[in-house]
């Protein structure tokens, strides 16, 4: 065969496998009907369940649309997200000093009124909680109170957790005073390397909660930790943040979030009559973050709390551990928790008469590859009808 008839026979099937091709349909292992009930314009969209995301891939790439006659739907996903917009500042530092309570001083001159709600305040130190106190002036002589009491830490684990941001009431002071308290077992007064400040604007993308069921509270004296743990329900969910509900009324503490997909996994037993033999061990958990919540009331009586917890990880877990650092502080008590999760969108073009299916579950599946992701670069500013999914089934016509 010439050079030339290959590859025309290679754009025609590209083009077919582009254009909506049949597939073998016994691959996949689970099905569900989508119906749409409003008057559908050109674009339908579904928003993909947590059933889903339990028996896809990790790259969604078996997601398939399939019409009546056996042939694929082009469809385009898409995800929304939060975005942040962030200004740095690079203040003066000023003052540095000590006073008799071991407590250390310093002043940033921002040079004018400037906006900002975030700062970061960076000390020596390996394994410490410290108390901060921020103020603030436009004439560096009358100082006012912006946050009376948060608290950086660091643990060193084998992560090295650190936590040196401090959330403030928005202000356009252009002195800020930083005063850091050291730990009463603190020998050396810490030492102020940096101070950075910011002005952070989110705007938060939709999302969705998703139930988080409590299988195990323990309190570990040794270590000063609360730990709790929960099941997620569904595998591979893509969980963007996790709040708590605490019934304490003023607190400060460092939370570690880790997460496994499993409790127990089969380990191979090496052994002399080569029968394969397997020991139940347990899963280890993973660390995905530590960050830091809070309830207080200020000098003025303004409440402030910080119970959401960002999750950035590349990983998704079925169980989650919440370990709280109590230091030598009573235990807080976590009334319940919650995930959030952005889920995934597939929007595709709406054809009158025919019925479509979602075929999910095949590990071999290439990825799809369709002429509308040209046509649609920015789909999530498609206008388009909202599909709804039946619930998902075993595929009747799948491989045993």
């Amino acid at each position: 065969m010439s050079h030339t008839k290959t590859l025309f026979l290679s754009v025609l099937l590209f083009a077919a496998i582009c254009s909506g091709a049949s597939i073998d349909l016994a691959k996949w292992q689970y099905t569900a009907v989508l119906t749409v009930e409003d008057t559908p314009g050109e674009y339908c969209s579904l928003t993909l369940s947590p059933d889903i995301y339990n028996v896809a891939r990790t790259d969604l790439a078996d997601i398939r649309l399939i019409d009546r006659d056996g042939n694929q739907i082009p469809y385009v996903m898409a995800r929304d997200e939060d975005r942040t917009e962030t200004v740095r500042y690079n203040p003066a530092i000023l003052n540095r000093s000590t006073d008799a309570n071991g407590n250390v001083l310093a002043t940033l001159d921002f040079g004018g009124q400037t906006v900002k709600n975030s700062i970061e305040v960076e000390t020596a130190g390996e394994n410490f909680r410290r108390a901060v106190k921020v103020e603030g002036s436009n004439d560096n002589a009358e100082l006012f109170t912006i946050v009376d009491r948060a608290y950086i830490f660091a643990i060193s684990d084998k992560n090295r957790h650190r936590f040196s941001t401090i959330d403030l009431p928005s202000n356009d002071y252009r002195y800020i005073r930083i005063t850091v308290s050291p730990m009463t077992a603190e020998e050396t007064k810490p030492a102020i390397n940096e101070i950075r400040a910011f002005k952070i604007e989110k705007k938060p993308a939709q999302k969705q909660i998703v139930e988080m069921t409590q299988t195990a509270h323990t309190e570990d004296a040794n270590y000063h930790t609360s730990n709790y743990v929960y099941d997620l329900k569904f595998r591979r969910l893509p969980v963007v943040e996790i709040e708590l509900n605490v019934d304490d009324a003023s607190f400060y503490r460092c939370v570690t979030i880790q997460g496994r997909d499993a409790v127990t996994q089969k380990v191979k037993i090496d052994s002399e009559d080569n029968r394969q033999r397997f020991s139940e061990v347990e899963v280890p958990w993973n660390t995905i973050t530590a960050d830091a919540i809070y309830r207080y009331t200020d000098a003025a009586g303004k409440k402030y709390e910080r119970l959401i917890l960002p999750i950035r990880w590349r990983e998704t877990y079925k169980y989650i551990r919440v370990v709280v650092s109590n230091y030598d502080d009573q235990p807080i008590t976590i009334r319940s928790a919650s995930a959030k999760m952005i889920p995934h969108k597939i929007i595709f073009p709406f054809a009158a008469n025919r019925q479509t299916k979602i075929y999910v579950g095949n590990n071999s599946a290439g990825h799809p590859q369709y002429d509308l992701a040209r046509r649609l670069v920015n789909p999530m500013q498609v206008k388009t009808t909202q599909a709804a999914l039946a619930a998902l089934t075993e595929n009747p016509a799948a491989e045993k």
